[in-house]
Protein backbone atom coordinates (compact mmCIF):
# COMPACT_ATOMS: atom_id res chain seq x y z
CA UNK A 1 0.00 0.00 0.00
CA UNK A 2 2.31 2.87 -1.18
CA UNK A 3 0.15 5.78 0.05
CA UNK A 4 0.69 4.56 3.10
CA UNK A 5 4.08 5.97 3.28
CA UNK A 6 3.27 9.16 4.41
CA UNK A 7 1.95 7.62 7.62
CA UNK A 8 5.82 7.26 8.59
CA UNK A 9 5.06 10.74 8.48
CA UNK A 10 2.00 11.35 10.48
CA UNK A 11 3.61 8.49 12.88
CA UNK A 12 6.81 10.48 13.82
CA UNK A 13 5.53 13.99 13.99
CA UNK A 14 2.68 12.76 16.80
CA UNK A 15 5.50 10.26 18.33
CA UNK A 16 8.33 13.24 18.69
CA UNK A 17 5.25 15.34 19.91
CA UNK A 18 4.66 12.48 22.35
CA UNK A 19 8.25 11.86 23.56
CA UNK A 20 9.24 15.32 23.96
CA UNK A 21 6.54 16.31 25.65
CA UNK A 22 6.48 13.06 28.53
CA UNK A 23 10.70 13.65 28.31
CA UNK A 24 10.45 16.84 29.62
CA UNK A 25 7.41 15.97 32.10
CA UNK A 26 9.80 13.08 33.10
CA UNK A 27 12.35 15.10 34.07
CA UNK A 28 14.23 13.94 31.65
CA UNK A 29 16.58 16.43 28.92
CA UNK A 30 13.73 17.39 25.71
CA UNK A 31 12.23 20.11 23.88
CA UNK A 32 9.35 20.84 23.93
CA UNK A 33 7.49 21.69 20.23
CA UNK A 34 4.75 23.50 19.40
CA UNK A 35 1.61 20.60 19.58
CA UNK A 36 -0.97 22.84 18.05
CA UNK A 37 1.25 22.79 15.03
CA UNK A 38 2.14 19.12 14.94
CA UNK A 39 -1.60 18.36 15.35
CA UNK A 40 -2.30 20.66 12.12
CA UNK A 41 0.30 18.57 10.56
CA UNK A 42 -1.46 15.43 11.54
CA UNK A 43 -4.53 16.38 9.87
CA UNK A 44 -2.94 17.69 6.82
CA UNK A 45 -0.90 15.00 6.24
CA UNK A 46 -3.92 12.45 7.40
CA UNK A 47 -6.35 14.27 4.48
CA UNK A 48 -3.24 13.58 2.04
CA UNK A 49 -3.01 9.94 3.06
CA UNK A 50 -6.86 9.53 2.46
CA UNK A 51 -6.97 11.36 -1.09
CA UNK A 52 -3.57 9.27 -2.17
CA UNK A 53 -5.02 5.85 -1.09
CA UNK A 54 -8.89 6.61 -2.22
CA UNK A 55 -8.05 7.55 -5.77
CA UNK A 56 -11.45 9.28 -6.02
CA UNK A 57 -12.88 10.48 -9.32
CA UNK A 58 -13.93 14.26 -9.46
CA UNK A 59 -17.77 13.44 -8.46
CA UNK A 60 -16.62 10.89 -5.91
CA UNK A 61 -14.41 13.39 -4.25
CA UNK A 62 -17.09 16.20 -4.39
CA UNK A 63 -19.22 13.93 -2.23
CA UNK A 64 -16.27 13.18 -0.58
CA UNK A 65 -15.11 16.25 0.74
CA UNK A 66 -17.72 17.77 2.87
CA UNK A 67 -18.65 14.54 4.65
CA UNK A 68 -14.58 13.84 5.21
CA UNK A 69 -14.66 17.80 6.63
CA UNK A 70 -17.17 16.48 9.35
CA UNK A 71 -14.95 13.39 10.18
CA UNK A 72 -11.80 15.41 10.72
CA UNK A 73 -13.29 17.85 13.18
CA UNK A 74 -14.41 14.15 14.95
CA UNK A 75 -10.82 12.94 14.98
CA UNK A 76 -9.26 16.26 15.88
CA UNK A 77 -11.49 15.83 18.99
CA UNK A 78 -10.18 11.71 19.68
CA UNK A 79 -6.52 13.25 18.66
CA UNK A 80 -6.19 15.54 21.34
CA UNK A 81 -7.65 13.24 23.63
CA UNK A 82 -5.28 10.58 22.74
CA UNK A 83 -2.58 12.61 22.75
CA UNK A 84 -3.90 14.25 26.83
CA UNK A 85 -3.95 10.62 27.20
CA UNK A 86 -0.23 9.59 27.27
CA UNK A 87 0.90 13.02 28.37
CA UNK A 88 -1.28 12.05 31.40
CA UNK A 89 0.53 8.83 31.57
CA UNK A 90 3.95 10.26 31.34
CA UNK A 91 3.34 12.95 33.85
CA UNK A 92 2.41 10.28 36.69
CA UNK A 93 4.67 7.51 35.48
CA UNK A 94 7.13 8.06 38.54
CA UNK A 95 3.69 7.48 41.02
CA UNK A 96 1.58 5.13 38.99
CA UNK A 97 -0.62 3.10 41.48
CA UNK A 98 -3.50 1.06 41.17
CA UNK A 99 -6.42 4.12 40.87
CA UNK A 100 -4.24 5.89 38.10
CA UNK A 101 -3.66 2.84 36.36
CA UNK A 102 -7.36 1.75 36.65
CA UNK A 103 -8.12 5.33 35.07
CA UNK A 104 -5.99 5.32 32.75
CA UNK A 105 -7.22 2.06 31.72
CA UNK A 106 -10.60 2.94 31.44
CA UNK A 107 -10.31 6.14 29.52
CA UNK A 108 -7.95 4.42 27.16
CA UNK A 109 -10.80 1.82 26.25
CA UNK A 110 -13.31 4.62 26.18
CA UNK A 111 -11.59 6.64 23.44
CA UNK A 112 -11.20 3.06 21.67
CA UNK A 113 -14.43 2.78 21.57
CA UNK A 114 -15.16 6.75 20.47
CA UNK A 115 -12.40 5.77 17.51
CA UNK A 116 -14.23 2.36 16.36
CA UNK A 117 -17.80 4.70 16.83
CA UNK A 118 -16.35 7.30 14.35
CA UNK A 119 -14.86 5.38 11.89
CA UNK A 120 -17.95 2.86 11.66
CA UNK A 121 -20.21 6.15 11.45
CA UNK A 122 -18.32 7.07 8.44
CA UNK A 123 -17.55 4.09 6.91
CA UNK A 124 -21.67 3.97 6.76
CA UNK A 125 -22.09 7.43 5.27
CA UNK A 126 -19.36 7.17 2.84
CA UNK A 127 -20.92 3.96 1.88
CA UNK A 128 -23.93 5.20 1.13
CA UNK A 129 -22.93 8.60 -0.24
CA UNK A 130 -20.64 7.21 -2.52
CA UNK A 131 -20.45 3.24 -2.60
CA UNK A 132 -19.51 0.20 -0.65
CA UNK A 133 -15.54 0.28 -1.95
CA UNK A 134 -14.90 3.75 -1.37
CA UNK A 135 -16.54 3.22 2.29
CA UNK A 136 -14.47 -0.12 2.78
CA UNK A 137 -11.59 1.86 1.64
CA UNK A 138 -11.35 4.31 4.07
CA UNK A 139 -12.18 2.21 7.06
CA UNK A 140 -9.03 0.38 5.94
CA UNK A 141 -7.13 3.75 5.77
CA UNK A 142 -8.39 5.59 8.94
CA UNK A 143 -7.53 1.96 10.46
CA UNK A 144 -3.92 1.96 9.97
CA UNK A 145 -3.46 5.66 10.14
CA UNK A 146 -4.81 4.84 13.75
CA UNK A 147 -3.20 2.14 14.88
CA UNK A 148 0.56 3.32 13.05
CA UNK A 149 -0.23 6.50 15.23
CA UNK A 150 -0.86 4.68 18.54
CA UNK A 151 1.99 2.21 18.06
CA UNK A 152 4.55 5.23 17.15
CA UNK A 153 2.95 6.55 20.00
CA UNK A 154 3.24 3.67 22.61
CA UNK A 155 6.83 2.93 21.09
CA UNK A 156 7.87 5.91 22.57
CA UNK A 157 6.82 5.74 26.12
CA UNK A 158 7.75 3.72 28.88
CA UNK A 159 6.81 0.37 29.97
CA UNK A 160 4.63 0.28 33.25
CA UNK A 161 6.21 -0.15 35.62
CA UNK A 162 5.86 -1.00 39.37
CA UNK A 163 2.31 -0.02 40.37
CA UNK A 164 1.84 1.48 44.08
CA UNK A 165 -1.21 -0.07 45.83
CA UNK A 166 -3.62 2.56 47.42
CA UNK A 167 -7.12 2.40 48.72
CA UNK A 168 -9.38 3.76 46.41
CA UNK A 169 -10.71 6.29 49.09
CA UNK A 170 -6.82 7.64 49.05
CA UNK A 171 -6.27 10.51 46.96
CA UNK A 172 -3.93 9.64 44.19
CA UNK A 173 -0.40 11.57 43.94
CA UNK A 174 -0.45 14.75 41.58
Amino acid sequence: MKPFSSVLIIGSCIFVVAIMTTKTVWGQEGTLIDLDKAKRQLQSERETIFIEALKLSISQAAVFHPIYVKFNNEKRVLDDQLISLFVNYGNNYQQLNLPLMTKFIAQTERYQERELAVRKKYYKLLSEAINIEIGSQFYEVDDFISTSLRLNILTGLPFTGSITRVSENQNPPR
